[in-house]
């Protein structure tokens, strides 16, 4: 769908197992203004997936190309996200020291977790920002597959965190694959954690977790002071449930799906709670949900805030009053447009289409805000 023209704006493509989402921001003076929005709910998986590496390039690659041509794009800009399935993640405790011992401890530690060679893998890493009070500081470089990159922290601290994220070169060079055969030039990739955490957290502080909840799989991530820090993913999502509900009413695949999506408009309902095959499908997830509370908790002594969900199922029902009731914990839907200029009288529809857009949304943000 086309809306504005821009010379100066970003795509944020989000290559999804059984869908493609494109979205196009500009820049409008330091703000995000929505160009262009589209998606496909074609299933790549049909095009041959190898573990988490999509195999047959020229498909992707021209679906894509369609998706972009429908909705009129007009930037070859492209930011895109990595599965968190397909990424490694992990924060490092380690002393201060300089940069080159830094790097080398940052090596060194990442042998120890990461399963495969570090020869295969591409390795970025950030200093966490410390949130206490200013003092003296100093300017740490750290190299990650964008190159140097400054944070800040104190001089006087006698330890660092350091955000580790590892992906693997096959992985890397599939996706560039991709957007070269579809006439795109990717600028960057990123987890799609920090995306969701761009578009539905901002300068939010609070210990937030992130539920989205895709077709096939899940996330589930703690963010902590705007920093993924907890990333789990949970091989249930909402085809799971709409075969739940075929088996449960002994319906067809494409009628559960139906009635699954009547259950959506069903958002503001006063009820917090689900129907009964809608709750048993959702079990196992509320089970991962619980689990990663609990170990976030005792890992870290803090106490998760807030919940917000994204993803196609999220507006299933009264998911979020439901879930605010069984862990006591507020949870709301997330809202990427929440700081995206768009003419007004797309709300309802773009209201509606927000949680398939989060990670789109956020990714295109990315070098704007």
């Amino acid at each position: 769908m086309g809306i504005l023209s821009s010379n100066n704006s970003y795509l944020g493509v989000d290559l999804g197992t059984s869908s493609i989402k494109v979205v196009e921001l500009a820049n409008f003076k330091g703000r995000p203004r929505l160009v262009t929005y589209g998606f496909t709910e074609k299933n790549l998986t049909g095009a041959g997936l190898e573990g988490d590496v999509i195999a047959n390039v020229k498909e992707a690659a021209e679906v894509l190309a369609d998706v972009c041509k429908k909705a009129n794009t007009t930037s070859k800009k492209v930011i895109a996200a990595l599965p968190n399935f397909s990424v490694f993640t992990s924060v490092l405790n380690l002393p201060a020291l300089s940069k080159k011992e830094l790097a080398s401890a940052i090596s060194w530690e990442a042998k120890k977790i990461i399963p495969i060679p570090l020869e295969e893998i591409i390795l970025d890493w950030k200093i966490i920002e410390d949130s206490g009070p200013d003092k003296k500081k100093k300017s740490v470089k750290g190299v990650g597959s964008r190159g140097a990159g400054g944070k800040i922290f104190s001089k006087q601290k006698k330890s660092l965190q350091i955000l580790l994220t590892g992906a693997s070169k096959r992985l890397v060079g599939k996706y560039i694959e991709i957007f070269n055969a579809a006439g795109l030039s990717l600028l960057s990739l990123e987890t799609e954690s920090f995306a969701l955490t761009r578009s539905l957290i901002g300068n939010d502080k609070s210990i937030i977790m992130l539920v989205d909840l895709g077709a096939a799989t899940s996330s589930v991530t703690v963010v902590d002071r705007g920093i993924p820090s907890l990333s789990r993913s949970i091989e249930v999502g909402g085809m799971m449930v709409t075969q739940s509900i075929s088996n449960g009413l002994n319906i067809s695949f494409d009628r559960a799906e139906q009635f699954k999506q009547d259950l959506s408009l069903d958002v503001d309902g006063a009820n917090n709670t689900l129907p009964q095959t809608i709750e048993k499908a959702f079990a196992s997830m509320l089970h991962e949900i619980k689990y990663t509370i609990e170990l976030y908790e005792e890992q870290n002594g803090k106490k998760i805030e807030k919940i917000i969900l994204t993803g196609g199922a999220a507006l299933l029902g009264n998911l979020p009053g439901y879930l605010s009731k069984i862990l006591n914990i507020n949870t709301y839907i997330g809202d990427p447009w929440a700081r995206v200029v768009y003419p007004t009288e797309l709300k309802p529809v773009l209201d509606r289409l927000g949680s398939r857009f989060a990670i789109s949304t956020g990714l295109a943000m990315r070098d704007i805000e």
